[in-house]
């Protein structure tokens, strides 16, 4: 986890705390559903910053005999079981709480304080948004000023390795679509009489958060079961590979992430006939050199070199077991 990515969570959890605490009194207050919606959004946000944080503990462990690449993996279940809170507390809470008041409305009280609870929340959300789009342009090495900011960090997300990262900024962009909708349903259930309105808006609330916790676990299941980097790293991989002299092509690149910021990587790589064992290490070393210099993420690397005399020997046993796997 990188210092920027650590920042982003402990202003989330110091934000959600503050926000959770306002929410949950004018809720009380209030009576509203849409208000309590936003006082269960704001309970799971803090608990799930609080996963994250622990994921990211466990996650620092150095490796050991039972678990040689490490603990990395750790931040992705931990980040699952975050969505899976989302989904399960917050979600199914809201729709519910909704319901209730579409079929068995109660009245709604001190609609002013509700406003001011609601806008002061949006003023925190917005900070924490801002340093979770910072620290997702951090983590891909993208820049971007002003407004131009959340357009960047909006086209990078996929990109993110860090799922606290990509967690917190996915959360806090939920949180304000859900502010701005309690906030309209609030002043229109106030304006009109009509209490279906807040009902409505805990319901859609609700069905936003579970949306969102359904893709951040799909997101972390496929990091735990181990996904590959993005292309466009493999890619840069094998150039930085080319470069080295004696390296005549690159014949398979496979990576999977560690953890975040942690990547693994398995290649082979076509060499000249004849070529001498020290010749030969001195390239994997080369090779090795130039990529973890280039790119911090890899933490791990096998290279096997192969001479091109050997190549069709090596294609031939790659299509045995690849029919043998499939």
């Amino acid at each position: 986890m990188t210092s920027h990515g650590s920042r982003a969570i402990w202003i989330a959890l110091l934000a959600n705390t503050s926000i959770f605490l306002t929410k949950a009194v004018a809720a009380w207050i209030g009576n509203s559903a849409a208000m309590f919606s936003e006082a269960l959004h704001s309970l799971s946000d803090l608990v799930n910053s609080i996963f994250l944080l622990i994921g990211m503990k466990l996650a620092s462990r150095p490796p050991d005999q039972q678990h040689p690449f490490g603990y990395g993996k750790e931040v992705y279940f931990w980040s699952f079981i975050a969505s899976v809170f989302m989904f399960g507390v917050t979600s199914m809470g809201s729709i519910t709480g909704g319901y209730h008041q579409i079929v068995s409305p109660h009245e709604i009280a001190a609609a002013r304080l509700m406003f001011f609870t609601l806008f002061l929340s949006v003023i925190f959300e917005s900070f924490s948004l801002r340093e979770a789009m910072r620290a997702v342009l951090k983590d891909v090495g993208a820049q971007a000023k002003g407004v131009r900011i959340f357009s960047t960090a909006f086209r990078n997300i996929n990109n993110v390795a860090n799922p606290a990262v990509k967690f917190i900024f996915w959360e806090d962009l939920a949180a304000l679509t859900g502010l701005t909708i309690a906030l309209l349903a609030v002043f229109i259930s106030d304006t009109t009489g009509n209490l279906v309105y807040d009902g409505i808006a805990s319901m859609i609330i609700g069905i936003v958060l579970g949306s969102l916790a359904i893709m951040l676990a799909y997101e972390n299941r496929a990091m735990i079961v181990g996904r590959a980097a993005h292309p466009n790293i493999v890619k840069c991989i094998g150039d930085i590979a080319m470069q080295v002299p004696g390296i005549i092509d690159i014949k398979e690149i496979k990576t999977m992430y560690i953890g975040a910021n942690s990547l693994l990587i398995n290649m082979t790589a076509e060499t000249k006939p004849s070529l001498e064992v020290d010749q030969a290490d001195d390239i994997v070393a080369e090779v090795e050199r130039k990529i973890i210099s280039k790119m911090a993420i890899v933490k791990e690397m096998s290279i096997e070199l192969l001479a091109d005399d050997k190549i069709a020997d090596w294609q031939n046993t790659k299509r045995k077991m690849d029919r043998y796997n499939s």
